[in-house]
């Protein structure tokens, strides 16, 4: 998966959002809202690893009771963790 120039630029006009450091840096809460697409957590909480660059290749491993994100080199991106 991959969020290229258009997709963050579409977004960001949805939410209203002018901050210049979303030119390079994908904004956070789009990548939660594609890990969480397959799961119907109700209370999680999100940590933000490092910064997701735009059209960087990007993973999501599922578990139990966590969702990884990752790079095409294995580093952790963002961790979400299922609270109920």
């Amino acid at each position: 998966m991959k969020f290229d120039k258009e997709v963050v630029e579409t977004y960001l006009k949805i939410i209203n959002d002018n901050n210049p450091i979303h030119s390079e840096i994908v904004p956070g809460q789009l990548v939660c809202e594609w890990l969480l697409n397959e799961v119907s957590w109700r209370k999680y909480t999100v940590q933000y690893k490092k910064p997701i660059y735009i059209n960087e290749f990007l993973k999501k491993e599922i578990t139990k009771d966590k969702i990884y994100c990752t790079n095409e080199h294995g580093i952790v991106k963002i961790v979400v963790k299922n609270c109920e």
